[in-house]
């Protein structure tokens, strides 16, 4: 009689475990994610790669005459190499080369995307890949690679999150006074292309790598967001130019931001903002002040908004190719966009507390969001500036400021000194910069959805289907 008892306690733990693990949606068994690993303090996870001894990673290899193929990935049988290549990411390291291609002449792309469990449904979320990959398309192209599927793409990032999924931090905690879920650790994904073949000449690689690895994170500026950042305005270097390739996510554009980082650091900055130095060297004949007409780029490895006192919500145009598209920058737009009407009272506190010219009533105000080139002297009137990133969501700016030349660089030029404290970000954020995170953070925790952004999150452990088509119901 005891072993019936015990044996009927245990068939219900199991079905209790098992269906922890499932919901219904739609009529259909929806998979969730395994429990966070134990023993991992998440939260206090710096920005780096952690954890390698517990994660693997996905490995691939094609020609540039074959391609990537249905012996890659086959989205209407969903088999092929792919589903069998995942590797332990300290144990198989990729054999390299020196003659590697990717390491000679730099071919190599990469996406940053993150993956979060919702407070809301406990699901395991991506958060606007489709983005990423038109972004990873866009790239392949431009460091003649060839570009997988959309469906392979997918399927690579579905395939590393579910076998790296007991290292997706736990769900964020709720603010309880608003019910906005807060800011938390993440599990990273960097998917990446690269020219691994051998070869000393320039062009195209004979081998090509399609990686997907992972590691658990915290922000990218983790412990200087409550005071806002401080941002060198950088003269002297250039992060991208006109005709180049700003606008690519390849390791050539970071690889030229770190040592003017670095010296920004030495000198008490959190990171440059970079100029169009064409522009500024050479500005337009009658010119007052080329410093104050200098177009503003982006940082290291952000994008950068100002909320002006007209109700303007800004960040720097596309047009030009300097820049790269953030997916963030995207997202930012477009929740301005769809709910302006929420952003009017918090615009006009903003610009109240700011002290900006003359008080405006909310219904005096209008916001209005745009993408146009943005100078130097904008950010005089700005109340709030903010940058935005995967890595970074959404993160206030207190003081943007120059630094002095060396006397050896100046070639004979006047150089002018300049320095902004916003009237918001040096112990917190603004109201328009809080309130954009806050329907950032709700989005990511379906607590908030339009029409604009009803395919934004992709569900795990969803169909591969439903996945690629954003389903999160």
């Amino acid at each position: 009689m005891g072993s019936l008892v015990l044996f009927c306690a245990l068939l219900l733990f199991l079905q209790s475990y098992s269906l922890a693990f499932t919901t219904m949606s739609n009529g259909n068994d929806r998979k969730l994610p395994p429990p966070p690993k134990e023993g991992v303090a998440f939260n206090t996870l710096p920005w780096n790669l952690n954890l390698p001894d517990e994660h693997s990673y996905i490995h691939l290899t094609t020609t540039p005459d074959k391609g990537w193929t249905i012996e890659h990935y086959d989205p209407s049988t969903d088999g092929g190499t792919l589903t069998d290549s995942h590797k332990h990411y300290s144990s198989t390291p990729l054999a390299l080369f020196p003659s590697t291609t990717s390491l000679n002449y730099g071919t190599t792309i990469w996406e940053g995307l993150a993956c979060r469990r919702s407070p809301t449904s406990n699901k395991a979320v991506v958060f606007r890949p489709q983005k990423n990959y038109a972004r990873f398309a866009n790239g392949a192209k431009a460091m003649c690679l060839p570009a997988p599927s959309y469906e392979l793409f997918m399927r690579g990032l579905q395939l590393v999150l579910q076998e790296n999924a007991e290292l997706i931090p736990p769900a964020p905690e709720l603010d309880p006074e608003t019910g906005v879920p807060q800011g938390g650790a993440k599990l990273y994904i960097r998917p990446m292309l690269l020219g691994s073949g051998q070869q000393l000449g320039l062009h195209a690689s004979p081998q090509i790598s399609l990686l997907f690895f992972v590691s658990p994170t915290g922000s990218y500026f983790q412990g200087k967001t409550m005071g806002g950042l401080k941002l060198h305005l950088e003269r002297r270097r250039c992060r991208a130019a006109r005709g180049g390739t700003g606008n690519v996510k390849c390791c050539g554009n970071y690889a030229v931001t770190m040592r003017p980082l670095i010296d920004a650091k030495e000198k008490g900055f959190h990171d440059n903002l970079y100029l169009e130095l064409d522009g500024y060297h050479n500005p337009p004949p009658g010119t007052k002040s080329r410093l104050m007409q200098a177009v503003l780029q982006e940082l290291s490895a952000a994008n950068i908004f100002l909320v002006l006192k007209t109700g303007e919500i800004v960040t720097p145009s596309l047009k030009r190719g300097t820049i790269l598209p953030g997916v963030t920058r995207d997202t930012i737009l477009t929740l301005a966009s769809e709910f302006k009407d929420e952003l009017r009272p918090i615009m006009a506190e903003s610009i109240k507390v700011a002290g900006m010219g003359e008080e405006k009533k909310v219904d005096d105000i209008e916001v209005t969001v745009s993408e146009r080139d943005v100078r130097v002297e904008d950010l005089l009137n700005a109340a709030e500036v903010f940058v935005t990133g995967t890595a970074a969501e959404v993160v206030p700016v207190q003081s943007i400021g120059t630094s002095e030349t060396p006397a050896e660089e100046l070639d004979g030029e006047e150089e002018v000194a300049f320095s902004v404290k916003f009237p918001h970000g040096e112990s917190s954020a603004g109201p328009v910069t809080t309130k954009l995170l806050e329907m950032l953070r709700e989005v990511l925790a379906e607590k908030r959805s339009s029409e604009a952004t009803k395919d934004w999150l992709c569900d795990v452990y969803a169909s591969p289907e439903d996945f690629r088509k954003g389903r999160c119901d």
